[in-house]
């Protein structure tokens, strides 16, 4: 029985259980707040250990509080087959340390996966548009028309890691001899300690290359581990069919090299369905093509900035075949 002044409350469970939900969802008065703390004192019953749960998987942050919330109701739920007071107690306790580790634990998961989603930077390049970005180490990568690239806001460990997750980036990496730069693009590792090269490896492509233009690159099978890095020198290009998972090596003129990032475009012996591809990223177009067997065609040309109209009269009549603008954004060939 609890008292103020000549009047006098009793301290059934129900009364108990009530002040203890008011505490827990923040309604409960500091003159209500007191009586649970006497009644608290008033009892003899230990507070049972701390339990640690472990989750089967990883939860967001909504699911964790969801989860914590539903934990606190169930515990202030009474057992109808024991009504005592040290049960009502217990309950009460669990319910303030849990509420305790409930906030301490949610600050930290959040704190904690805030650090690891934010620590990664995505940038993407737009359609008819590059893009230059520096990396933490004072790298330097160029992004070709709807390329994406992630790295890290800093670069910790052994290595330093990005990954192409689409498109074409030209890479002018800083010399670090105890920490490899290595850039993963689709099925392919791309290892360097400090060099320049190019990777293209857009998912409309059929296949994967990596073009050096200074220094040495190793590249390695991502599936295959057991194979050693094919290394290439200045002027080499690997080619990987995404089907066969082989490496074919071949040279390249310098001039074709990432001529992109400076608004040209050099094509040498390219499959005729690859420069319709880079058309439509460089002018932001629709390429249908209704004449089917132009894609296996092959052709080399050099174009600066010329409209794409002019590049298709010149295509056409080269490869014999017309076009016509459908609407804004798409073009037919036929």
């Amino acid at each position: 029985m609890y008292c103020k002044g000549f009047i006098c409350f009793a301290m059934t469970q129900a009364y108990i259980r009530q002040l203890a939900e008011k505490f827990l969802n923040g309604t409960a008065s500091e003159e209500e707040k007191a009586i649970l703390h006497k009644w608290y004192d008033s009892q003899q019953a230990d507070i049972p250990e701390t339990e640690t749960v472990f989750t089967r998987s990883p939860e967001t942050a909504s699911e964790m509080k969801d989860r914590m919330l539903q934990n606190m109701k169930a515990m202030q739920r009474p057992t109808r087959k024991t009504p005592d007071f040290t049960l009502v107690k217990r309950l009460v306790s669990w319910s303030t340390a849990v509420a305790a580790l409930v906030i301490a634990g949610f600050i930290f998961w959040t704190n904690h996966h805030e650090t690891a989603e934010t620590s990664i930077k995505l940038v993407t390049a737009p359609l008819g548009k590059t893009l230059k970005v520096t990396l933490p180490d004072g790298s330097l990568i160029w992004l070709n028309a709807g390329s994406s690239l992630s790295y890290p806001r800093a670069f910790s460990g052994k290595t330093r890691e990005v990954v192409l997750k689409e498109g074409q980036a030209f890479f002018d990496v800083k010399h670090m001899s105890d920490k490899p730069f290595i850039v993963h693009a689709k099925t392919l590792n791309i290892t360097v300690l400090g060099t320049s090269f190019d990777v293209k490896a857009y998912h409309n492509d059929p296949d994967i290359k990596v073009t050096v233009k200074t220094g040495k690159v190793g590249v390695t099978i991502r599936d295959k581990p057991e194979r050693p890095a094919l290394m290439l020198l200045p002027a080499e290009q690997a080619v990987v069919p995404e089907k066969n998972a082989e490496i074919y090596v071949s040279e390249i003129s310098k001039p074709a090299i990432a001529p992109w990032k400076d608004n040209r475009m050099v094509f040498e012996d390219e499959l005729l369905s690859e420069v319709f591809h880079a058309l439509e990223r460089k002018y932001k177009q629709h390429i249908v093509i209704e004449k089917t067997d132009l894609s296996a065609e092959k052709i080399s040309l050099t174009l600066d900035d010329q409209p794409i109209g002019d590049v298709l009269k010149v295509l056409g009549f080269s490869k014999k075949f017309d076009y016509s603008q459908l609407n804004d954004s798409t073009i037919v060939i036929k």
